[in-house]
C-alpha cells in the first residue's frame, strides 16, 4: 500500500504571500496532513480536483484540500457556518497558488525517496541493455510492478545478441501493478573516465525517456538519478546532465508539465537541488 505523498505536480519552495497575505502561517497548518492522510483519501482528493478541472494538485493545494475535507467532515460534512472566514482563506489562498503555477509552465522538482510511491503518468527506470531487471532503482520497480514487467520486457525485440535497449536509448512498458500507467526503461551509461561519450550517452538516455513520454501523453514523469550508482557516473556531474537536459527538453516541447527528479540518498538529492539553482522545486 502506498503512504507516500502523491506528488503528481510540485509548487515553488518559496510561494509568495496570496493577496498580501502572510500564507506562511496556513502553510504550518497544512504540514503534515498530507502525510497523515492515507493514500485512497489523497487519490480521491486528486481525482475530485481533476473532475472539477483543476488538473493535478501542487503539495500546497493537496494540503489545503485535504485539511478542508478533514474540517468537513469533523463538522458536519460541511465548515464552521455558512460564511466560515477560515475556510474561505484557505480557498483564496489555493486559488491565488493555482494561478501562479499555471503562469510557471512546466517546472522541474525535486523529490527524495521511494520511487515507486509517486502517483505519476510515467515512472522512468534505470535499466541494463537486455532489460532483465536488476538491483537498485530497477530492481525496486520490477519488484512493486510484479512479474508481467519482466515478462513484457523480455517480449521487446533484441536489436542485437542480448540488447534489447542499447545505451542511450529508451523503451516502453506498462507499469502494471506499480499504479503508474507507463514504465520507461532507460539505459545510461557505465562511467569510464569520461573518455566514451558517457555525458552524450546520459543526456540522451535522459532525452529519449521524455521523448517517449510526451509521445503517450504523459503530463508528469519520475526520473531517477540514471548511472550514478552501480555504473558509477560522478554523481554532481550527472545532477547537472539530468537538469540541463530536462530544460532544454521543456523549452522545446513545452511538457511533460512536471518533471520530478528523485533521488535515492542525501547525496543525489543535494545535487539535484543544486543543480537546479535558486529556482528549484520542492
Amino acid at each position: 500500500m502506498k503512504r507516500a505523498l502523491p506528488t503528481v505536480a510540485l509548487t515553488r519552495s518559496r510561494v509568495p504571500p496570496p493577496g498580501g497575505r502572510d500564507a506562511s502561517a496556513y502553510f504550518r497548518v497544512f504540514d503534515g496532513y498530507a502525510e497523515a492522510g492515507d493514500h485512497e483519501t489523497m487519490v480521491e482528493i486528486m481525482h475530485r480536483a481533476k473532475d472539477e478541472g483543476l488538473g493535478a494538485l501542487s503539495v500546497h493545494e493537496l494540503r489545503i484540500e485535504h485539511f478542508r475535507t478533514q474540517r468537513a467532515q469533523r463538522h458536519g460534512g460541511g465548515p464552521y457556518g455558512p460564511d466560515d472566514v477560515y475556510d474561505r482563506h484557505m480557498g483564496a489562498i489555493r486559488a491565488e497558488i493555482r494561478e501562479r503555477l499555471t503562469a510557471l509552465g512546466p517546472t522541474i522538482g525535486v523529490w527524495s525517496g521511494d520511487i515507486t510511491r509517486l502517483e505519476v503518468d510515467a515512472i522512468v527506470t534505470a535499466a541494463n541493455r537486455s532489460l532483465s531487471g536488476g538491483g537498485g532503482v530497477d530492481g525496486a520497480i520490477h519488484r512493486a510492478a510484479g512479474p508481467a514487467l519482466l515478462e513484457a520486457c523480455l517480449q521487446l525485440p533484441e536489436v542485437s545478441p542480448g540488447v534489447r535497449c542499447p545505451v542511450g536509448e529508451a523503451r516502453i512498458t506498462p507499469g502494471f501493478r506499480l499504479g503508474t500507467e507507463h514504465v520507461i526503461h532507460a539505459v545510461g551509461p557505465v562511467w569510464d573516465g569520461g573518455t566514451g561519450d558517457e555525458r552524450c550517452l546520459l543526456a540522451s538516455a535522459y532525452r529519449e525517456s521524455l521523448v517517449l513520454a510526451v509521445g503517450v501523453g504523459a503530463q508528469s514523469v519520475a526520473v531517477p538519478a540514471i548511472s550514478t550508482g552501480a555504473f558509477g557516473f560522478p554523481v554532481t556531474e550527472a545532477a547537472r546532465i539530468a537538469v540541463d537536459t530536462a530544460r532544454a527538453f521543456q523549452r522545446e516541447r513545452k511538457g511533460p508539465e512536471r518533471i520530478v527528479l528523485v533521488a535515492f540518498d542525501d547525496e543525489t538529492e543535494q545535487s539535484l537541488r543544486e543543480a537546479l539553482g535558486p529556482d528549484r522545486l520542492v
